[in-house]
């Protein structure tokens, strides 16, 4: 009886261990790699022509800059993702250019995984080989570790990312902060999700 109990002591201690050092490496990583890493550097190359521009929801500067490049002839269709969301909605991209015949609507996308499975469903459906995923700067890292682990070698993906309010170089607001642990904590979590699959 004395040898079950101290092996279950064992169990609990080794838990509590692996538990605080996942807590540690939480609590490290942003500390060591600062919000800058969550900033990734675009992968557009100018004069590609994509098949499709994939639009994150989440901020209009987003629509925005995808409906410019839309309009400088890097593609004739725009995926917008969760497009029931106010800033990704189909009138707003009408709004700035973009021509109903080019756009497919994604309504249903709740994060930025079921931005990457359903868009991947549309370019399939589609037979687009090339996208460029447009999102905000903060959101870069994020979307594309999860891009890129969804999106199989057929589909050749590439990134524009639009810079809007986060700049930690000129002090960090209440509103980076939170939205830096969140992402930060999101990419984990992300991470962890695509080992298993």
């Amino acid at each position: 009886m004395a040898a079950h109990i101290t092996k279950a002591k064992k169990i609990m201690l080794l838990s509590f261990l692996v538990f605080i050092l996942f807590l540690s490496a939480a609590v490290m990583t942003p500390l060591l790699l600062g919000p800058e890493f969550l900033m990734a550097e675009d992968s557009l190359e100018p004069s590609k022509e994509y098949d499709a521009i994939i639009v994150l929801s989440g901020g209009e500067e987003r629509l925005d800059h995808a409906a410019e490049l839309y309009n400088e002839g890097l593609t004739s269709h725009m995926i917008l993702t969760n497009s029931t969301e106010d800033s990704t909605t189909p009138e707003k991209a009408m709004e700035r250019g973009v021509p109903q015949s080019a756009i497919f609507e994604e309504p249903s996308a709740t994060s930025t995984y079921e931005n990457a499975t359903r868009s991947k469903e549309i370019m399939e459906e589609e037979g687009f080989e090339s996208a460029l995923v447009v999102t905000s700067d903060f959101h870069a890292r994020r979307t594309q570790m999860t891009f890129d682990d969804i999106y199989d070698s057929q589909t050749e993906v590439d990134y524009s990312f639009v810079s809007n309010f986060f700049d930690p170089s000129d002090g960090m607001t209440e509103n980076e902060k939170r939205i830096t642990f969140t992402e930060y904590v999101k990419m984990g979590v992300y991470w962890f999700r695509l080992l298993l699959e």
